[in-house]
């Protein structure tokens, strides 16, 4: 049934529904009220009686012969497209139309051709009315699959940008610490090597005088190698991570910030209840070191404070200095300048999650309400399916 159909039914049965509804009006309240009662017999309908109510089948049947067919179609379908938008299921806007209509059919008995045919005015109206109805339904329905089409198109490119971004920050890392390499631990190695075969002369000579400092300084060496592999250990996940959990490598990771940058640090994770997967505790972990990383760098903090908890559906980690902060829209707007922070961003919505960054300049104003200055990165990472203790 098309549009120009409905609107030829309309057309054809106006006359008879104008004096259908005429006949029905001093029965109105009563109709009204059993159609109620019909209604909440049927338990699927039961929750959408409000709104199945706001739909007024007696002013509508009264208004099919009083206003163009056209608007009276396109009125129908925008009240089909509201119920759909107000989550009455298709079924129930079919079946109040259809026990509306026995509630008239009670009030039209006689055996008369002209009752018969109101009665077939009536049946025409309610089939079209319901069919208008589901139509206006459908648009809604076929809209919202519309949006969701479109927001699947526009996370199936952001994901594609993640896994680049990804890629990138993975490659960066992967430069990064064969740099490190190089220059920390490859040159500690050549010159442990040039003296291993100093001190090997010397032996060949027999002239043992030196060798006493060289040893000392080829220790010293060996002790800042080893330091500088720590350090480049613990920055890709300490060995206590798989030794003895993530949280005891958190802590170990902040008394080591605190150690090396003189912040004072404090860590939480009391109300942590849940077990967290691989691969939140890696993506948690690289924020962290991100954000402590940019604490030391930029903050001019005194105190960094970070906590780790569980709430009913999220995995919430907080990381918040009492430093100068800065303009979180003017720099997120700069990418060379703000690649730290988009990666933390990228990391946690791979993952479904969020991350909110808030920060307060020390150029602004001290807020009233006794807030501090400073920043605060907050990411909440969903539970899905993982058992809270």
């Amino acid at each position: 049934m098309h549009n120009n159909g409905t609107e030829q039914i309309v057309s054809a049965i106006k006359a008879a529904l104008a004096q259908v509804s005429a006949h029905l009006s001093p029965y109105r309240s009563r109709i009204t009220a059993a159609w109620h009662r019909m209604l909440r017999h049927y338990e699927p309908c039961r929750p959408y009686i409000a709104a199945l109510s706001g739909v007024r089948l007696a002013i509508r049947l009264k208004d099919a012969s009083a206003v163009s067919a056209r608007a009276y179609r396109e009125d129908t379908e925008r009240l089909g497209m509201d119920l759909a938008r107000d989550g009455v299921p298709a079924g129930c806007i079919a079946l109040a139309v259809a026990l509306y209509v026995e509630g008239c059919f009670r009030y039209l008995t006689a055996d008369d051709s002209q009752t018969v045919l109101w009665r077939q005015a009536l049946a025409r109206w309610a089939s079209m009315y319901q069919f208008t109805l589901l139509s206006g339904y459908s648009e809604c329905v076929a809209e919202h699959l519309r949006t969701l089409e479109d927001r699947a198109t526009v996370a199936e490119r952001r994901s594609k940008d993640l896994l680049v971004e990804m890629g990138d920050a993975y490659e960066k890392e992967r430069r990064k610490l064969a740099q490190d390499l190089h220059d920390e631990i490859g040159h500690d190695l050549i010159v442990l090597k040039l003296y291993t075969q100093v001190i090997e002369l010397d032996l060949k000579k027999r002239e043992i005088g030196r060798l006493p400092k060289k040893l000392k300084e080829s220790v010293s060496l060996i002790n800042h190698a080893l330091k500088g592999i720590r350090h480049l250990v613990f920055d890709l996940g300490p060995a206590v991570w798989n030794q003895q959990g993530f949280i005891p490598a958190v802590r170990l990771y902040a008394r080591q910030f605190a150690t090396r940058t003189g912040l004072r640090t404090h860590f939480s994770a009391r109300r942590l209840r849940t077990k967290l997967p691989a691969h939140y505790e890696s993506a948690m972990y690289k924020v962290l070191q991100g954000a402590l990383a940019n604490v030391a760098a930029h903050s001019g903090a005194r105190s960094v404070n970070i906590v780790l908890a569980s709430r009913r559906d999220v995995i919430v980690m907080k990381v918040e200095d009492d430093g100068k902060g800065f303009d979180v829209e003017r720099m997120l707007g700069k990418p060379p300048r703000s690649y730290g922070l988009r990666t933390m961003r990228d990391r946690i919505e791979l993952l479904g999650g969020t991350i909110e960054f808030i920060s307060r300049s020390a150029r602004r104003p001290a807020p009233r309400n006794g807030a501090r200055r400073g920043t605060l990165i907050e990411i909440h990472l969903p539970l899905h399916e993982i058992e809270v203790s």
